[in-house]
């Protein structure tokens, strides 16, 4: 009976998108997120865990969890940066995998 609950939670988990995708204003599309493409993200304490840890960083201003893509979309304040090293710091310190860091194109 355990086992069945649990089974059914990682599938609820795993199928559900942590955050809703918002459409993107002009604006928005302009300072395009950093994406960092992770491994092990499974569920919403996933994405809360990292959320918590990027928002502790001055630079971040928004961070989004695509769960299905395994994504981290860190959008920084105007004039801040956050180097890929720190980036991939801050995912270990999380407890994921970092796969790859897509900038957007200058």
């Amino acid at each position: 009976m355990m086992k069945s609950a649990f089974t059914a939670l990682a599938i609820a988990c795993l199928s559900a998108p942590a955050f809703p995708q918002a459409e993107l204003s002009v604006a928005e599309k302009a300072d395009a997120p950093v994406i960092a493409r992770v491994n092990g993200m499974v569920c919403d304490f996933c994405a809360q865990a990292v959320t918590k840890v990027f928002g502790r960083e001055d630079a971040v201003q928004r961070v989004e969890v695509d769960l299905n893509d395994g994504a981290i979309r860190i959008a920084m304040k105007p004039g801040e940066d956050l180097d890929d090293a720190r980036i991939a710091e801050l995912i270990k310190k999380s407890g994921y995998a970092l796969v790859e860091i897509e900038r957007p194109a200058a």
